[in-house]
C-alpha cells in the first residue's frame, strides 16, 4: 500500500507531458495540411477543346475538337454535355456524346451553329465531360465579328515558272467569292519585262462568272520560243470587277 502512495517520479511525468504535447502537434499539423488521401492518384480524366478560340462572323458554322485522355488507369466511357452561351441562340451538338478510354485517348467535335442574329462580341463556349462522380468542365471562346466587305480574291496553284527555251507552261488560277459576293470578272495577263522574243501569256478564258460563296477557275498559259532570252521575267495577272480589282504576280525563268 506504501508503494501505491508514493509520488511519481518527475521524470516520469514529464515523459508523459512530452508525449502528450507531440501528439497534438501531429493532430494539428494534420489538420491544417491535410493528409493525402487514399484516392489522390484514382482513376480519372482530363478534357480540352482546341482551338481555344474561333473567330467568325454571324451565318457561320464553328469546329472545335474535344480531346480526352486517362489518367491512373481510367478505362470507362466519359459523356459530353455542350451549353450554348447564355442568351444566345447558337446551337451547339457533340459528336459523338459519349467517348470510350479503354485505350487511353479518344476525340469528338464540337459543331456551334452561330445565327445570322447573333450580335458581335465574345462568348464562352462551355463543354462537361462527366462519368460517374467525376466531372470535368472545358472551356473555348467565340469572337463573333463583323464579316469582311463583299469582294473576291485570285490566286494560282504555283507561284514560280520554270521553262527551256521553245516550251510553254501553264498555271491554273481560282478566284473565289468573299461575303457573297457575284459578279463577272475580267482577267488579263501581261510579262515584264517586255521585250523582243520575250514570252508570251494568255488567259483562257478571259472572263469568268463568280456566284455568291463560289469559285471559277481560269487557265494561264505561257509559250517560249528558241530565240526568246534566257533570264527571269514576272507575270502580272490582273483581276478586276466594275470597282473591285486584285492582281497576282507569278515568276518565270527561261533557262
Amino acid at each position: 500500500m506504501d508503494q501505491l502512495r508514493r509520488p511519481i517520479p518527475t521524470y516520469s511525468l514529464l515523459l508523459v507531458l512530452l508525449i502528450g504535447v507531440a501528439g497534438g502537434a501531429y493532430a494539428s499539423s494534420a489538420l491544417i495540411h491535410g493528409t493525402p488521401s487514399a484516392g489522390s492518384n484514382a482513376p480519372d480524366f482530363s478534357v480540352a477543346l482546341t482551338p481555344p478560340s474561333i473567330t467568325l462572323s454571324p451565318g457561320s458554322v464553328a469546329t472545335f475538337t474535344i480531346r480526352l485522355s486517362s489518367l491512373y488507369g481510367f478505362a470507362g466511357s466519359v459523356n459530353l454535355n455542350a451549353t450554348r452561351p447564355t442568351a444566345t441562340s447558337m446551337t451547339v451538338a457533340a459528336n459523338p456524346n459519349s467517348v470510350s478510354l479503354l485505350t487511353g485517348t479518344g476525340s469528338a467535335t464540337l459543331t456551334v451553329l452561330v445565327p445570322s442574329s447573333t450580335p458581335i462580341g465574345a462568348f464562352t463556349m462551355n463543354l462537361t465531360g462527366y462519368s460517374g462522380r467525376l466531372s470535368h468542365l472545358a472551356q473555348a471562346f467565340l469572337l463573333i465579328a463583323s464579316p469582311p466587305p463583299r469582294d473576291f480574291t485570285i490566286a494560282a496553284n504555283s507561284t514560280s515558272m520554270t521553262l527551256s527555251q521553245g516550251s510553254s507552261g501553264t498555271a491554273s488560277l481560282t478566284l473565289s467569292s468573299v461575303s457573297g459576293f457575284s459578279g463577272l470578272v475580267n482577267l488579263t495577263a501581261t510579262v515584264s519585262p517586255l521585250i523582243g522574243n520575250g514570252p508570251i501569256a494568255t488567259i483562257n478564258p478571259t472572263k469568268v462568272t463568280l456566284t455568291s460563296g463560289g469559285t471559277a477557275n481560269s487557265l494561264l498559259s505561257v509559250s517560249t520560243s528558241g530565240l526568246t532570252p534566257r533570264r527571269g521575267y514576272t507575270i502580272f495577272v490582273l483581276a478586276t470587277s466594275g470597282t473591285f480589282s486584285h492582281s497576282m504576280s507569278i515568276s518565270l525563268t527561261v533557262q
